[in-house]
């Protein structure tokens, strides 16, 4: 951060802190309630996600946000995690980047059970209470090799939930990193009266794909006067795990050669024991041919069907839940309120794996003299525990947050708000039943482990010790520090411009441990446990200043009575981040509102800047340097560019690789353009319609292979695309020579330096349309009908990995990212009429294409819930309610992905995994 910035901060906090200081002790001799002064000062406006500037009831709609409110929540019988809840609520919601309990197989150690979630499978911004949270934990051990960085919706109870706003659209202008395609604000209760306590059961039953049960109670409690206001919040939510096994669509599942009895020769070549046999003959070693020749070992040409990996594993985490929170306020005097919030939460999360697979060269086996087979070189032994004992994976996480506010409004041009938060996450992770490598060469050597057999003597095996538990503890922390002001400019004829300012300090840390053995030690590339867990020790910090300003100008309104300008409001954003890493980004944010003839129809559009700021892990994970590969096979050529014949000489050259400190935000423009219907002549009907379309560029990614890489440049010279990172005589960023013509590589190959680290290379678009319709039916008399309905439609979703790739539309696909349907909606139908309600749901999604020309079927699912307010029909029942319903009732099963060899094989993130489930919720509230 430059000096000339540092001091706008450091001002821009001194006069916010100084103003608020001075206010509070303006406000100590503020005129008592009964006075005139006292009375007119009110916060007739509210906040909306996406602007700081209060806006009334009647410019909500400026922004494209949509609300689940506390009925909408419920109604969805969903009550697992807000994730879940999303994915069923927000059609946007979809894609690979949004899985969380179901991330429970070979790939649990990304999120380490967390669940986290991406509009439209991009970069989010989540919020809690509109304050940032610290990133899980797990961010910790490295996004290029585990864990990646993500908020953990986990931690945030079901129970507490007032609303959610999900605002579709790019806002780093007023929030700063990750809000690139937009915000998911969660929004805690604050103001309850009474006492609630509640419960929840949801089970499926074998019929539907799978059993499994969830349940969960809760109890919330409020109270205080017009002064004083305290919240208490707790949750347990307990989920069992989903076996592999017991998912129709799933078992069997094939594709492992890694089992007892498996042996392969150097041509690939695999053959498995004759049946009936533990283990060869204990006689003099026979070479293979022998073996075969005497029916001890059988050629295996389809060896990956031969055992069924769906036994053992867990596909769906248990996990269990406990959170807390404690939240308050007390308004000081009229114009001050001082507000905290404290929330704990306790998860554990477990999933299991089939034990581990061991493979071993048969020539280490002759060495240690326990070998029956006797030559020749080349021949692979491969064998799993599979009497033993499973994998076993527990992530035990402890999450702390506290807030404290202070607020206060002097008069309608000067509001201020201060505020702190501290989060601290702690993960530890377990594995059980590693293999540690040393102990199983020992057992090797001395017998008491036969590679060759199938089974082991469970004696020996206990003697040879050779299962340990790897532990991986981790820490991440947020710290941030907000001054914001807003108010009233002046008056001009179109209304009242408005503002809003502020500043924010934020500070980010990031720690991981290990035991000795999941360390990789220096030269080596695993770690000591036998192909199973690893973990780089990490420790680092970086802080973030910002500062940012909107501005709100009201062009005409409805008092001008200018024929086709009914109303016109602009409003713009700035935003200014600067980062102790030495990267910094300034963004802005342009939005149009204008309603030409009246309120009925409203056009709405934005233009947006945004950025994500890399990890920390990004930038200061390991990196490593070495050589590269042979470049014998690469051609050489002259200065000309013309192929000379020739191959290069046999010297190797220089990489990096890993992690990268010089990586920079990647960027995003995004445009939207919405219209707004709420037509007088159907009372009730809102009808939104918005077009997006978001470009991202510099996002990180490898530039490609290292000879590939350098064979362009020799080719190309400086107009390949991989000049910036192949130098000569040092790495780039460390002074290399850049190359100014062909055939500079080839002369001199160990002067050849290639960057392999982590870059800005990647580039995405996407454009599609989000539709809105909610309609109050004119059925008074029977009740009250309304439906809605949220579509999400993508037209295009591009990715571009690196200069040379060429890139691919994933819109309507089965393939990376996760499934992509170009159509996706959710409606519902809701009635309520007296102490009773019910709620009719539907889901549809379109088929995909699988890539390999096959179809991926639609989905649509049904849903029912019936609902009974129990105190409305017998008095002394007061308060309790209860409701039931069914999920999916038609019993729509996945559908199924044949070309995909992923278990299980379907998305399960944007599917599920059953058919039809039940639920119940008694609640009591007094």
């Amino acid at each position: 951060m430059n000096l000339y910035s540092a001091r706008n901060i450091r001002a821009a906090l001194v006069f916010v802190f100084g103003a608020c200081l001075s206010y509070i002790a303006v406000a100590q001799t503020a005129p008592a309630p009964g006075d005139t002064a006292a009375q007119e000062v009110k916060m007739e406006k509210y906040v909306v996600t996406g602007s700081y500037i209060p806006a009334a009831a009647d410019e909500a709609k400026a922004l494209p946000v949509q609300v689940i409110d506390i009925p909408a929540m419920q109604a969805t019988g969903v009550n697992t995690n807000v994730l879940d809840l999303l994915r069923k609520t927000i059609p946007q919601i979809q894609g690979g980047n949004n899985f969380g309990t179901e991330n429970a197989n070979i790939s649990g150690a990304y999120t380490n059970g967390g669940s986290l979630v991406a509009l439209r499978n991009i970069d989010t911004l989540v919020l809690l209470d509109g304050k940032r949270m610290a990133a899980s934990a797990v961010a910790a051990s490295g996004s290029a090799g585990t864990g990646i960085q993500f908020v953990d919706l986990n931690l945030i109870p079901l129970a507490a939930i007032e609303r959610i706003e999900v605002l579709t659209d790019g806002a780093s202008a007023v929030y700063g990193s990750d809000a690139v395609s937009g915000v998911i604000n969660i929004i805690l209760r604050k103001d309850f009266e009474g006492v609630e306590i509640g419960g929840h059961m949801t089970m499926t039953p074998k019929d539907t794909g799978g059993y499994w049960r969830s349940r969960s109670i809760y109890a919330v409690a409020g109270g205080g006067n017009a002064k004083t206001h305290l919240m208490f919040t707790a949750e347990w939510t307990k989920s069992q795990p989903l076996w592999e096994r017991d998912v129709s669509y799933d078992n069997p599942y094939y594709g492992t050669a890694s089992y007892p009895g498996v042996i392969n020769d150097a041509s690939g070549n695999f053959y498995r024991l004759k049946a009936g046999l533990n283990a060869p003959p204990n006689t003099t070693p026979m070479t293979l041919d022998q073996l075969v020749a005497a029916g001890t070992y059988v050629p295996e040409p389809d060896v990956a069907s031969g055992f069924n990996l769906s036994q053992k594993p867990t596909i769906l985490n248990a996990s269990q839940r406990r959170i807390a929170t404690v939240s308050g306020w007390h308004q000081i005097n009229e114009q001050i309120k001082l507000s905290a919030e404290f929330l704990y939460a306790n998860t554990e999360l477990n999933y299991q794996l089939n034990p581990q697979p061991v493979t071993a060269s048969n020539n280490t086996l002759i060495g240690y003299g326990v070998s029956p087979i006797s030559g020749p070189s080349g021949i692979t032994v491969r064998n799993r525990f599979i009497y033993g004992p499973n994998r076993i994976y527990d992530n035990l996480n402890n999450f702390y947050r506290g807030t404290a506010t202070l607020e206060g409004k002097t008069n309608d041009y000067f509001n201020w708000q201060v505020y702190g938060t501290y989060n601290i996450s702690y993960q530890t992770a377990y594995g059980f039943n590693q293999i540690l490598n040393s102990a199983l060469l020992t057992a090797l050597q001395n017998g008491n482990i036969n590679l060759f057999a199938i089974q082991q003597d469970p004696t020996r095996l206990a003697r040879a010790n050779i299962f340990g538990t790897s532990i991986g503890d981790y820490r991440s922390e947020l710290y941030t520090l907000n001054a914001l002001v807003n108010g009233k400019v002046w008056d001009i004829p179109g209304g009242t411009i408005e503002y809003a300012a502020g500043a924010e300090y934020r500070k980010e840390k990031l720690n991981a441990t290990a035991d000795y053995n999941s360390i990789i030690p220096p030269g080596a590339s695993t770690s000591l446990w036998n192909n199973g867990t690893s973990l780089s020790p990490f420790d680092n910090q970086r802080h973030m200043t910002a500062y940012f300003a909107e501005l709100k100008v009201p062009v005409t309104s409805p008092k001008n009575n200018i024929p086709g300008l009914h109303l016109l409001t602009l409003d713009g954003a700035y935003r200014h981040e600067s980062y102790s890493d030495g990267n910094k980004t300034s963004v802005p944010k342009f939005s149009i509102r204008y309603l030409p003839f009246n309120d009925e129809l409203a056009l709405r559009a934005t233009y947006a800047k945004s950025f994500t700021a890399p990890t920390l892990y990004d930038l200061y994970g390991p990196s490593s340097s070495g050589f590269t590969a042979s470049p014998t096979a690469l051609e050489r050529y002259d200065s000309s560019g013309n192929d000379m014949g020739v191959k290069w000489p046999n010297l190797q050259g220089h990489q990096i690789n890993g992690f990268n400190p010089h990586l920079t935000p990647s960027h995003a423009k995004s445009k939207t353009f919405g219209v707004v219907y709420s037509p007088k002549y159907a009372k009730g009907l809102e009808v939104t319609v918005d077009y997006y379309k978001i470009d991202e560029t510099d996002l990180i990614g490898s530039p490609g292979g290292t000879l590939t890489m350098m064979q362009s440049v020799e080719r190309l010279g400086p107009a390949s695309p991989f000049a910036q990172y192949v130098t000569l005589g040092n790495f780039a960023f460390a002074g290399g020579t850049q190359v100014t013509s062909p055939g500079q590589l080839s002369t001199n190959p160990d002067n050849v330096y290639v960057i392999q680290t982590l870059i800005n290379v990647a580039e995405r678009k996407q454009h599609g349309w989000d539709l809105n319709v909610r309609y109050l039916l004119p059925w008074e008399k029977y009740g009250r009908f309304v439906i809605n309905s949220s579509w999400a439609i993508v037209s295009q979703w591009f990715i571009k990995s690196g200069p040379t790739d060429p890139g691919f539309d994933y819109a309507g696909t089965d393939a990376f990212p996760g499934v992509e349907p170009k159509t996706r909606h959710y409606t519902t139908l809701d009635w309520n009429y007296k102490s009773y309600g019910a709620t009719l749901g539907y889901t549809h999604i379109n088929s995909v294409d699988t890539g390999y020309g096959n179809t991926v079927n639609p989905y649509n699912t049904f849903d029912i819930q019936f609902r009974v307010d129990l105190g409305r029909l017998y008095s002394p029942l007061k308060g309790l309610s209860f409701d039931v319903g069914i999920n999916n009732f038609t019993n729509q099963k996945p559908p199924l992905d044949r070309d995909n060899w992923a278990s299980p094989p379907t998305d399960a993130a944007t599917y599920g995994f059953f058919g039809r489930s039940y639920y119940a919720d008694l609640k009591f509230r007094f």
